[in-house]
């Protein structure tokens, strides 16, 4: 029997090579309530709705300037273990995001600041889904926790 590239693991095989990856394309979001979900991340946070582009009434599109999109799910089970998962938005002025999230009574959970120098704070949107904001680490790639 030759050889086949393969490594069998159970019923899957690895394949040799890597996935190169370009970027996030879309996030999704579960909701209770659509209208809510949108004065936060459309309103407040200023992602653009754009057309819809699948048949289904329960999601919306949102797009960031740089292309990337927010899907909302409207189901009655949103949120969905929200300290589980979350979503991180890179923004230009952290120190004023933080200003906007608390003035517009949005709790900051936890801050701070991460090996690389990436500064963060984790808050909730109105279905308490957890939601990140960063500012960029600068070293691609992040460097090695320290010893």
């Amino acid at each position: 029997m030759g050889h086949t590239g393969l490594i069998p693991i159970g019923k899957r095989s690895l394949m040799p090579g890597k996935i190169k990856t370009k970027q996030i394309n879309h996030v999704t979001t579960m909701v209770k309530d659509t209208a809510r979900a949108m004065k936060f991340y459309n309103d407040l946070l200023g992602i653009k709705q754009i057309e819809s582009q699948v048949p289904n009434p329960e999601i919306t599109w949102l797009q960031l300037d740089n292309g990337i999109m927010v899907h909302l799910i409207e189901t009655d089970e949103a949120p969905v273990k929200p300290e589980n998962t979350h979503h991180a938005f890179e923004v230009e002025d952290f120190e004023g995001t933080m200003k906007i999230l608390e003035e517009n009574g949005y709790e900051i959970m936890r801050h701070g600041v991460r090996f690389d120098g990436q500064a963060f704070l984790f808050t909730h949107d109105p279905d308490g889904n957890r939601v990140e904001f960063c500012t960029g680490s600068g070293y691609f790639p992040a460097p090695g926790r320290p010893a």
